[in-house]
């Protein structure tokens, strides 16, 4: 038989070793977090004084969109994107990309109306539904318009809500398909202010993209969304314009 003693102390044994497992338990690690610093924004850029240029790119989203917000983003160079608003609930994920890589996004109608062939109600809606697709994937409107073909006039102007950015550099992308041409038309014809016309429903176009980037920075210029071309300078709804505001300080 055991003596009373040796049962006492068996029994402590026993209290403390359950003691220390319930502590364990209770008493999870703290899990490491990460040290990586948050990722610095870019710093503004004062088209007053840099030459700046805005690429932009109309009818997509499609199928070649993402492969160019790769080039973009390897560059990084920020753009802005005219959008066909049929085509934007095809490729929601890209719209939303667009906005988290710092892209401006712009309204191009809803199936690329001629808006000097239209009513004013038609206008409205083709303006209107747009909003709502690009709204919806990402979460936001956009605050500028293109007009298809570029086509516009004083009295279907002022029906939009948003300034109407037209270009003054255009590449003809859509024309001949070949992206050397492209870039040598881009060059050619850049100016300090320019706004670029593309296509990111064109392959070709998206070819035409690092080598455009890379002759563009080494000429000394700055790439810009559209909304950074305007900045500090008159930009209303109603109003049509083909080139940034401040070209001549920047050098014309």
């Amino acid at each position: 038989m055991r003596s009373s003693s040796t049962i006492l102390l068996r029994g402590a044994a026993l209290l403390l070793s359950l003691g220390l497992l319930t502590g364990c338990a209770s008493s999870p690690a703290t899990p490491e977090t990460s040290s990586a610093p948050p990722e610095e924004s870019a710093a503004p850029v004062d088209c007053a004084v840099a030459k700046c240029v805005a690429l932009t790119f109309d009818d997509g989203p499609g199928e070649f969109t993402d492969r160019l917000l790769d080039e973009l983003q390897e560059a990084k160079a920020p753009a802005t994107f005219f959008m066909v608003g049929k085509n934007v609930g095809k490729y929601p994920d890209t719209v939303k990309r667009m906005v988290a890589e710092g892209h401006e996004l712009g309204n191009h109608t809803w199936d690329h109306a001629d808006i000097t062939t239209l009513t004013k109600e038609k206008i409205e809606h083709e303006v209107q539904w747009t909003d709502e697709a690009i709204e919806k994937a990402a979460g936001q409107t956009p605050d500028v318009l293109r007009p298809p073909y570029g086509s516009h006039g004083a009295v279907y102007d002022r029906l939009i809500p948003y300034p109407l950015v037209l270009w003054d550099v255009d590449t003809l992308d859509w024309k001949h398909h070949d992206p050397v041409k492209t870039v040598k038309i881009a060059l050619d014809e850049v100016k300090p202010g320019s706004i670029i016309l593309m296509h990111d429903i064109h392959e070709s176009s998206v070819e035409a993209v690092p080598d455009l980037v890379a002759k563009l920075t080494a000429q000394g210029y700055t790439l810009v969304t559209v909304d950074q071309l305007f900045a500090g300078s008159d930009f209303v709804p109603g109003a049509a314009y083909e080139r940034g505001a401040h070209q001549a300080a920047a050098g014309d």
